[in-house]
């Protein structure tokens, strides 16, 4: 079994498919099932979740919530669903059947993988959020 030029390349397509800011938090968030805007932003904001990779200080706002949904469902991460019986219509969102595939087929090799090499993934992540360092060869 051999991985090529095309599935490495195929790979890092997948990995910068499901990237941006919040966009870890509101899959874990969605993972459970469809949402309201509120009710996914309170969760968010209330959960201990927090995207490893990121070095943002502020709180999720409606507005970069309501933003990166946007793109999300744009992109085909999120579908937007609208119940126009109430007033005011209610609006849900919920992740897309191919996302929640993805997920299911490839998160847990990727988690025990992560695990195994945690230490390398720690030192990277720490390295990459120190301002002003600069490549050490003794690293």
């Amino acid at each position: 079994m051999g991985v090529g030029r095309e599935e490495v390349l195929s790979w890092f397509d997948a990995v910068h498919w499901h990237q941006g800011e919040w966009v870890p938090e509101i899959v874990v968030a969605l993972w459970s099932g469809r949402k309201r805007f509120l009710d996914l932003l309170e969760e968010i904001r209330e959960s201990s979740t927090q995207h490893r990779w990121s070095t943002r200080t502020r709180p999720l706002s409606r507005q970069s919530l309501a933003q990166t949904l946007q793109g999300m469902v744009r992109d085909e991460l999120v579908l937007r669903h609208e119940d126009n019986s109430s007033a005011p219509k209610a609006v849900w969102y919920e992740l897309t059947p191919v996302v929640r595939a993805f997920l299911e087929e490839h998160a847990g090799s990727t988690a025990e993988w992560v695990d195994a090499n945690r230490d390398l993934i720690e030192r990277v992540r720490q390295r990459r959020f120190m301002p002003n360092r600069g490549w050490d060869s003794s690293d």
